[in-house]
């Protein structure tokens, strides 16, 4: 949209400034000069769409970093409500776990621990993050059983760069549909999310409902 507006305002002021090099006031409007003003406003135009396609990138760098800024509150937010039901030492705990558990990412050693923070700590942020992390090291019934506890127990759990646990266990358990063939499963769970975690994202900071739109396309 910012991109349209800067084209149609570039392309709006040469075409006064030449009309009114061109009006009555200054010289006598001929043909041969109308046509050098639309050559001009054409090279404009392609100009600008370079421009825009050089800094597209930039412009979708920028946006997914102003989603993860804006989501990080959240994840501060939730921190809080631990602070408030545990003690600094319990939280430590729990952070020193996850930091082990991440240290031997996908390992049967990791998950060990990753159930020992669910275990010990059911109600906590990290628990949810763990959870999410054993679901996606696990397969089949287990991995859709791990989901489902993330989305019906660990909704409000965040990442630090703004995943939501509830909201990305949603789009992972979407993907599991549609690749068996569950469809409807699969939109019903795609429309939850379009509708109710509009603004979600995936840790590289990209929105879920343009992933799945994009993989709608795909299929």
């Amino acid at each position: 949209m910012e991109n349209h507006r800067m084209r149609n305002t570039i392309i709006a002021g040469i075409l006064v400034s030449g009309l009114a090099a061109y009006s009555p006031l200054f010289a006598q409007t001929n043909a041969e000069e109308i046509a050098q003003l639309r050559q001009r406003v054409r090279q404009l135009e392609q100009q600008v769409k370079q421009m825009e396609q050089e800094l597209a990138p930039l412009i979708a760098q920028q946006a997914r970093e102003n989603r993860q800024r804006a989501l990080r509150e959240r994840f501060e937010k939730r921190m809080a409500q631990d602070r408030e039901e545990h003690t600094p030492e319990q939280l430590r705990e729990a952070e020193d776990l996850m930091r082990a558990a991440d240290e031997k990412a996908g390992s049967p050693e990791a998950n060990d621990v990753l159930r020992a923070i669910i275990k010990k700590y059911p109600d906590i942020n990290r628990a949810g993050c763990a959870m999410l992390y054993l679901a996606q090291t696990s397969q089949g019934d287990v991995r859709a059983k791990h989901l489902k506890d993330c989305i019906e127990k660990y909704d409000d759990c965040f990442y630090g760069d703004g995943v939501q646990v509830g909201a990305y266990a949603r789009f992972l358990l979407i993907q599991d549909y549609a690749s068996k063939g569950a469809e409807k499963k699969a939109e019903a769970l795609s429309s939850e999310v379009k509708t109710k975690y509009a603004d979600a994202i995936d840790h590289g900071g990209n929105l879920l409902v343009d992933r799945l739109k994009a993989a709608s396309k795909r299929r």
